[in-house]
């Protein structure tokens, strides 16, 4: 019995921890890669709360009480004797009722999705709990396609409204996407104690050729970085339980790769990533995606190693990509590039070694917020060092520059840190990340909320890729009826709801069932 207790709390803390950073419980499929946590170890620890330990403090007290019961004879209480029928009937009788009440619903499986399809997603594990979800998961894995699956998700795409976006722009020849690990949009034009968190962003938002969007609501699920690239590349959003990239790698996803290469066929692809390549197996999905190659942890100098998993910073890990690119290796001076870089310093929980750091902030604050503030100035810098050495090779004339954040980075953090004396005002109650598209052919800024799904079709217009068949379930913040809204994980419409009919916000909430379901059945392969 006590060893049941313990199992019981480690299960439920496990998926509490999970839960302050993904918003949701463990995945079934996730079961399988604990082993990861290795690498993630000091983020973990950053999760982790004192009234936590009441689980364990709580069995420690059951397990004191089934003592004093044994020293008194009562076996059965200890599971040293027969088992009294009185500990099967109440969970056999709750069982019993459960399973009655779901029967008008259309049983487990269907009541289930119900909540997870309306704007109560986060309703689903608090009312069936931890085992419901890992059941429900296994469930769904053993569904089968059917026809009707098929014309369920082209029929919604047929309603898609079709973008009225951007026409004969002057597009240009090269594209390089910086993905900045964790970074937010509070950040941005922030001054504190008299210096600048992001001096080298705030230094390109007054260039006229930059179109700035701050509030990209990050929409990542437990893919978190790798989630953000499927969304940035083609459009979709990520799977309802686990991650594509484990379980779907193989899967046929169009993309802005593929859409570059069918306008430059000659076009020279590369991901760059301080990462290995088999961490959310990053190699399989470049080539997924359409990209040429993957340069991973062991093309680069291993130097500055910050974070959980002391990784090479983002100043030499920049330093070493410009290099890369200005040299040739990744980059073609005659011809057509798309590269991707992603950055990992702003893993959590964010330090950065003191003799790494451009700044030192004094003042009383909480010590998340001075670490993260500290983060976001170490990644800003590593930025200006990458543009400025692309700028002095020539690089930037012709080659739009996409920065963004892959997600957000303070999870359950946000709340409190909103609410302190020091935070008020400064930290974003908002999950926004940004996104600053430099030299490119329509100057601008975009205020109200967009989502990260609409990366993808506003791309496609800004390198005249417009005409590819794949526009993806966003909308293009170029195109005049977008929403000005997105939809989180948790099915909330973030934004100006003022103006969006009922249709229009229960439509933002099917793309994730459709997007679901495109990826699980590997929609696109058959349908060539």
């Amino acid at each position: 019995m006590l060893v049941t207790l313990v199992a019981v709390d480690i299960l439920l803390v496990a998926n509490l921890l999970y839960f302050r950073t993904y918003g949701s419980a463990i995945p079934l499929y996730s079961y399988g890669l604990a082993s990861n946590l290795t690498d993630f170890r000091e983020s973990v620890y950053a999760s982790f709360r004192w009234a936590d330990t009441l689980f364990f403090l709580s069995t420690v007290a059951a397990g004191w009480y089934m003592l004093r019961i044994r020293r008194h004879g009562d076996a059965s209480c200890t599971g040293g004797g027969t088992v009294s029928l009185r500990y099967l009937i109440l969970p056999g009788s709750l069982l019993v009722l459960c399973g009655g009440l779901l029967i008008p619903k259309g049983g487990f499986g269907n009541a289930y999705r119900s909540l997870q399809s309306a704007n109560k997603h986060s309703c689903d594990t608090p009312m069936y709990t931890v085992i419901g979800s890992i059941l429900y998961d296994f469930m769904e894995e053993r569904a089968e396609y059917t026809p009707e699956i098929g014309v369920y998700i082209s029929q919604w795409i047929s309603e898609h409204p079709v973008d009225r976006g951007l026409s004969g722009i002057q597009a240009r020849e090269n594209c390089i996407i910086l993905l900045l690990e964790s970074f937010e949009s509070w950040v941005i034009g922030l001054e504190v104690e008299g210096k600048e968190i992001t001096p080298n962003l705030n230094r390109l938002l007054s260039d006229t050729a930059v179109y700035f969007a701050p509030h990209v609501l990050s929409q990542v699920k437990g893919g978190r970085s790798i989630d953000a690239q499927l969304m940035v590349n083609t459009g979709l959003l990520p799977i309802r339980s686990g991650t594509y990239s484990t379980q779907y790698p193989g899967n046929e996803y169009p993309s802005l790769v593929k859409a570059f290469r069918e306008k430059f066929p000659a076009a020279r692809t590369s991901v760059l990533s301080i990462d290995k390549h088999i961490v959310w197996n990053q190699g399989l999905v470049a080539r997924a995606f359409g990209y040429d190659r993957l340069l991973d942890r062991a093309s680069f100098v291993q130097e500055d190693r910050i974070g959980p998993r002391k990784k090479t910073g983002d100043v030499p890990f920049l330093r070493q990509c410009a290099e890369k690119i200005v040299d040739g290796e990744v980059w073609d001076r005659e011809g057509n590039n798309f590269v991707q870089i992603v950055t990992y310093s702003g893993h959590s929980p964010f330090r950065i070694p003191e003799e790494l750091a451009y700044i030192s902030l004094e003042g009383d604050m909480p010590g998340i917020m001075r670490d993260y503030m500290t983060m976001a100035n170490y990644t800003d810098h590593a930025v200006g060092l990458f543009l400025d050495m692309l700028d002095k090779a020539g690089i930037l004339d012709h080659t739009t520059v996409v920065i963004t954040g892959d997600h957000e980075g303070l999870a359950d953090n946000r709340p409190s840190l909103v609410d302190s004396p020091a935070g008020r005002g400064i930290v974003s109650p908002f999950r926004f990340t940004p996104l600053v598209i430099l030299n490119s052919p329509v100057e601008g800024r975009y205020d109200p909320v967009m989502g990260q799904i609409d990366i993808y079709p506003t791309l496609l217009d800004l390198m005249g890729l417009d005409n590819y068949r794949w526009r993806g379930l966003g909308t293009s913040v170029y195109d005049p009826t977008h929403d000005g809204a997105a939809c989180s994980p948790q099915m909330q419409i973030i934004g100006n709801t003022d103006g969006l009919t009922t249709r229009r916000q229960d439509r933002l909430r099917e793309a994730w069932e459709i997007s679901d379901l495109i990826i699980c059945y590997d929609y696109f392969s058959r349908i060539e």
